[in-house]
């Protein structure tokens, strides 16, 4: 009993004391009710008839305020409405400006507002004014997430006029130090977490999309892949399956050139498709970072030596002569693995695209720390429309060399990525009918672990 009249005495005080610091708020005809005698005249409504006339007065307000319904809510205010903010700041307003206030904070947050009373007290202060003092926990939506906003102190004056009860002046505490003027406590809040909700949702609307484009992209290439599993790697079993099955029915009917140029068709077009699997698989392997990546010092002369053997047979075929101007003691830091897919696929593509008795050149040349290694050829060189895109992705439609080889670009896009893995870029200059120049940089050193 002792905590409860203290509770409504501090109030009272609080109240009092806002009064007489802006009691140029309040009309004359009812300063009375704010007297120097008001707390201690004031008494407690026991009338249980009387008392919920008063109460289904005041929740007539306050559902309307709730319920965001402005018309009639404003039915049930005072023509001189006073609403007081107390605390460690003071702010207080009158009349229209009280309006613009609640008319601002409709605007803010024009959810309804859930509530729950916990305490309510009704106390006389005359026969046409009475003083209500109110505890509620509300609940604040703000993009359908609940905000507790608990123990919310209230207190209300309210006065009969015309035999109608309207609030008259309205008092909230305000314990934050950085409220803005005109702010309760609660729509702080609510705005608050608002632009936090909105941060939220923005930043996650941002990943969706990047996501979605990365699905995209992730699609159209799965799609390229299929495209050139279905084709790529049909075309060229076709051609093993149509000639060995010749061999095994005519053998004996075919002379030895015959039955070697036979064997040497199925042999190049087992090394054209182990070579497009190997890419195949080497990409895959690259879109799921399951590449292991040990850079180390590597003599590049014997590493490029040692791919262009692979390659002999090929540009034998066409009477390609593939030459070298690399020092031996020019050295790399690079995977060796890595390196070795980079200069196959730059040295297969000059000769794929290099008529016969052409010439395919493979130099390097060591500048401030990095070595440019280049792979030129005089061969048919790319269209201007095409080299401005060449790194971007294999392509779906296959790309005929000199001699009919087939070939999606997904080479280069290898030799692009694991060029940059090592630090170095990728660049191409063509001009068509008159031949290509790859040239590729990686560093001297390795860096000290």
């Amino acid at each position: 009993m002792f905590f409860g009249q203290l509770f409504f005495w501090f109030f009272g005080k609080i109240l009092l004391r806002t009064a007489y610091k802006i009691n140029a708020y309040i009309c004359d005809d009812k300063r009375v009710f704010l007297g120097s005698n008001f707390f201690y005249d004031m008494r407690l409504i026991k009338d249980p008839i009387k008392r919920q006339e008063i109460i289904d007065a005041y929740f007539s307000y306050f559902d309307a305020y709730t319920k965001r319904h402005w018309e009639d809510m404003l039915s049930h205010l005072d023509e001189d409405i006073t609403m007081f903010g107390t605390g460690i700041d003071e702010v207080g307003f009158k009349g229209e400006k009280t309006r613009k206030t609640l008319k601002r904070e409709f605007a803010q947050a024009p959810k309804s507002i859930e509530y729950k009373v916990t305490s309510l007290e009704v106390f006389s202060l005359g026969k046409d004014a009475v003083l209500l003092m109110i505890t509620l926990d509300l609940e604040l939506f703000s993009k359908d997430q609940k905000i507790p906003y608990p123990n919310n102190r209230t207190t209300a004056i309210m006065v009969r006029e015309s035999g109608r009860w309207k609030l008259f002046h309205g008092h909230w505490s305000q314990p934050d130090r950085d409220i803005d003027v005109g702010e309760s406590v609660p729509y702080r809040l609510l705005l608050k977490r608002s632009k936090e909700l909105e941060d939220k949702v923005a930043q996650r609307t941002k990943q969706i999309i990047a996501q979605k484009e990365e699905l995209e992209n992730l699609n159209q290439t799965k799609n390229k892949l299929f495209s050139v599993i279905a084709h790529d790697l049909k075309n060229p079993f076709n051609s093993i399956m149509g000639f060995s099955e010749l061999l095994c029915k005519n053998l004996k009917q075919y002379d030895t050139e015959k039955v070697l140029a036979f064997i040497k068709t199925i042999h190049e077009q087992a090394c054209v498709t182990y070579d497009l699997l190997e890419n195949l698989l080497e990409w895959a392997r690259s879109q799921t970072d399951s590449i292991s990546f040990r850079p180390c010092r590597i003599a590049l002369f014997k590493a490029a030596a040692k791919v262009s053997e692979h390659m002999q047979t090929i540009a034998g075929n066409k009477r390609i002569e593939i030459s070298f101007d690399i020092p031996e003691g020019v050295m790399i830091c690079a995977d060796k693995h890595l390196l070795q897919i980079i200069l196959r696929n730059l040295i297969h593509n000059a000769v794929k695209f290099t008529h016969e008795d052409g010439k395919v050149w493979v130099s390097a040349v060591e500048k401030s720390g990095w070595v440019h290694v280049t792979v030129a050829d005089n061969g048919v060189g790319i269209h201007k429309d095409i080299i401005g895109h060449i790194f971007d992705g294999f392509s779906e439609k296959t790309i005929e060399g000199t001699a009919n080889e087939v070939g999606t670009g997904l080479g280069l896009v290898l030799c692009k990525e694991f060029v940059l893995k090592h630090g170095g870029d990728l660049s191409v200059e063509s001009r068509e009918g008159e031949g290509s120049s790859f040239t590729f940089t990686l560093p001297s050193y390795c860096a000290e672990k």
